[in-house]
């Protein structure tokens, strides 16, 4: 048996694992090559466009080993590294992609699952799993391996540290001066300072000097700076690492210089990458940032390299020559010296919800999500500000102060708090919850950003209770920060209101959506819909509700109607882009607004959010595992966000009998990019059309508009030729 092992992702981080375990094995392994310029002309072999340059690289070292006549090829799912965190969500989803992308039988990929979150009892039982696959019938011989793998992992990372021990010993007063080579810290993902990119970034450090990497920074010194940020040993494990690495070496000045490599469109980058800025801007620590990917070239890379390098340089010799006792005792420009305490909220061991104070809470929207919040919120006492309406100029506001490859939905609603802190605001409220998808970390880096740029918002984050016992506490913490003491029952009351006016609202946009189907006169539905939400927006009772409901359902069913035979078109996707019309373009309005009537079925709603991420409830619980159990063929578990549910609701809507699926989802989201990859073989094994649609700040109503037509035009000339072959049999 030749199993292969593709350098790309986690290959960079745990190929002594993966090498030492197949080898105990007895499998003969054959590792790829290191990527070379003309493996970027392999990067068609990817599905789609929009995964980073180490997962699209990913796709041709997998086709490179199979062309040498591999059996198997050995690519882990890893979930998580750290019995706290999760890893980024295309380490765990790369299996899944290369299956699908290269058409292989589940048989050819082996992929035991690395879950350190998980029970330390059940996740190596994947590994005798793979070992099976791998012609190894012996349990005991493939635990025995996995053992020894790790061992060897946690080897070569104390090799690592050790190596970098010797650049920063006896620096922690500061290393700065004292006549020694300067030293530039490289910080970045393995898998990009390793490959074909960052191996020529490193190269050209080293020769201004010595080069300090992230994983060269002692694990638990890392873990202790990430204890000075909330929450942050949630931070993803690797990203953890190196933010952690960062921190450690800008605070002990234990580097001359920093540079940041990351991927284009790199997630988890978009979010670490805030922490460092702010703490090399405290430190007086320059900073460059590089971003990568297939269209960069080398020349440019080393110039803006060397440029910065020989800035850092310069400027050094300039505080020496002004400041010598201060540049020999390693301190910053006095200018720029930080105040001992001039650390943000965000990066002190507190939670962002924390000495809130007083005052009413701005909202920002979701659709309709913020009618019910503030329903909750008024009955409890606590008054709101309505979330500013979204436009242009609201986009404009956020995408000014966001970072660079952060998602439309972060743009947008710090173009809200923005706004409101212009209005006097001071306490924002945003509804989240860490976890694989990048969303959980939105709530204090948008408060660290409105800090920086002068705007003393608090963005208050409430997660769900549940369970109540780990969470609970921390639940009625929130409320009480919000509201002071409230009598439970008060608080019952209002959970209760605010729930049936979401439920309320989604079964309106349900039957609004039936309606625009067969309506007689384009866009009467719309109309009665909107009076509808701005009736819930005053009910104060659950009877309320219902008979508000109830007049609604009626009216709608009153509105005159046509006969057709509309085409069904499933919407899947990212929950914020799929259920807000202004960042969608209101593509639902405009399906179901066409000449050839569509009608639209959706099942990613807010209320379905909230029942199974905040409550848990039994039935969100069972439909959860019911989409997700159709998408397990093509994408095995959770990558995050509604990644796995998009592919499932497109199985789903095949078995419905459907005629075609839109898929939705931010620029740089990272779940529904995995989604969007797969979600290629499942339209060609199921022989249904998927729309995939990126939103971005730049996306035009007029271009979307024209798709959603061609799109439709297409289905309908499907259906067409099926059923006139059909009457012809």
């Amino acid at each position: 048996m030749r199993a292969g092992l593709p350098r790309c992702l986690s290959y960079f981080y745990l190929s002594p694992l993966y090498s030492t375990f197949l080898s105990e094995l007895g499998v003969e392994v054959v590792e790829s090559a290191a990527t070379a310029a003309r493996d970027l002309e392999r990067l068609s072999l990817c599905p789609t466009d929009e995964p980073c340059i180490s997962v699209k690289i990913a796709f041709g070292h997998a086709k490179q080993l199979l062309d040498a006549g591999v059996d198997v090829l050995f690519v882990p799912t890893v979930v998580s590294l750290t019995g706290a965190s999760y890893c980024c969500p295309k380490m765990m989803g790369l299996p899944s992609m290369l299956r699908a992308g290269l058409e292989l039988d589940s048989s050819r990929v082996a992929s035991p699952v690395i879950d350190m979150k998980d029970d330390p009892r059940r996740w190596p039982l994947s590994w005798v799993t793979a070992a099976w696959s791998l012609g190894v019938r012996d349990a005991s011989l493939a635990l025995r391996a996995l053992r020894k793998g790790l061992i060897a992992w946690r080897d070569e990372e104390a090799r690592k540290v050790s190596a970098g021990a010797r650049l920063v010993s006896g620096s922690d007063s500061g290393t700065l001066g004292h006549g020694r080579p300067p030293v530039t810290g490289v910080m970045g993902h393995a898998y990009i300072l390793e490959d074909i990119f960052g191996r020529r970034v490193v190269e050209v450090a080293r020769g201004y000097g010595e080069v300090i990497l992230a994983e060269m920074v002692p694990p638990e010194d890392a873990r202790a700076e990430l204890d000075t940020i909330f929450d942050g040993e949630k931070m993803w494990s690797i990203e953890g690492q190196i933010l952690g690495a960062s921190l450690r070496l800008v605070r002990r000045r234990q580097v001359d210089r920093l540079v940041f490599v990351s991927a284009f469109s790199c997630g988890p980058a978009s979010i670490i990458e805030n922490y460092i800025a702010r703490e090399a801007e405290s430190h007086g620590v320059p900073l460059l940032n590089l971003a990568v990917d297939e269209h960069s070239g080398e020349a440019g890379l080393v110039t803006r390299l060397e440029a910065f390098l020989d800035s850092s340089v310069r400027r050094k010799r300039l505080l020496a020559s002004r400041c010598p006792s201060e540049a020999e005792h390693g301190q910053a420009d006095p200018v720029r010296q930080p105040a001992q305490d001039c650390v943000s909220a965000t990066l002190r061991n507190t939670s962002t919800t924390e000495g809130a104070g007083d005052g009413p809470i701005g909202l920002v929207s979701m659709g309709n999500l913020n009618v019910p919040v503030a329903t909750l919120l008024t009955t409890i006492g606590v008054e709101v500000v309505p979330p500013p309406p979204l436009c242009d100029d609201i986009v404009n506001l956020g995408k000014e102060i966001s970072p660079e490859f952060i998602c439309y939905p972060m743009v947008t609603l710090i173009g809200q708090m923005r706004r409101h802190a212009e209005s006097g605001v001071t306490r924002v409220l945003m509804v989240q919850g860490k976890g694989r998808c990048r969303l959980g970390w939105y709530a204090q880096v948008m408060e660290e950003i409105l800090h920086r740029n002068g705007y003393p918002v608090s963005v208050v984050s409430f997660d769900s209770p549940l369970p109540l016992r780990t969470r609970g506490k921390a639940a009625v913490e929130s409320i009480r920060r919000l509201a002071g003491k409230v009598e439970p029952l008060r608080i019952v009351r209002a959970v209760e209101l605010a729930f049936a006016k979401l439920a309320a609202l989604d079964r309106a946009s349900v039957l609004l959506r039936d309606t625009r189907a067969v309506e007689a006169i384009r866009g009467a539905g719309d109309r009665r819909y909107r009076a509808f939400v701005r009736e819930m927006e005053t009910a104060a009772t659950l009877v309320g509700i219902a008979q508000l409901y109830r007049r609604y359902a009626s009216d709608m069913r009153a509105l005159p109607v046509v006969d057709c035979d509309a085409l069904n078109v499933a919407v899947v996707g990212e929950i914020y882009v799929v259920n807000e019309p202004f960042v969608n373009k209101d593509a639902e309005r405009v399906l179901g607004s066409l000449e050839r009537r569509v009608r639209v079925h959706r099942k990613i709603d807010v209320c379905g959010w909230v029942s199974y991420h905040l409550l848990r409830t039994p039935r969100a619980v069972r439909n959860y595992r019911a989409v997700t159990g159709f998408a397990e063929p093509y994408l095995p578990l959770s990558v995050g966000g509604h990644g796995q549910e998009s592919v499932g609701e497109t199985v789903l809507a095949r078995r419905k009998g459907y005629d075609g699926v839109l898929h939705l989802f931010p620029f740089t989201c990272m779940p529904e990019i995995i989604a969007q990859n797969i979600l290629v073989k499942v339209s060609t094994d199921l022989d249904i059309p998927v729309l995939s649609l990126m939103i971005s700040e730049q996306t035009g109503a007029a271009g979307l508009t024209t798709r959603l037509e061609a799109f439709c035009d297409l289905l309908d000339g499907r259906r067409k030729r099926r059923n006139t072959h059909g009457a012809r049999r």
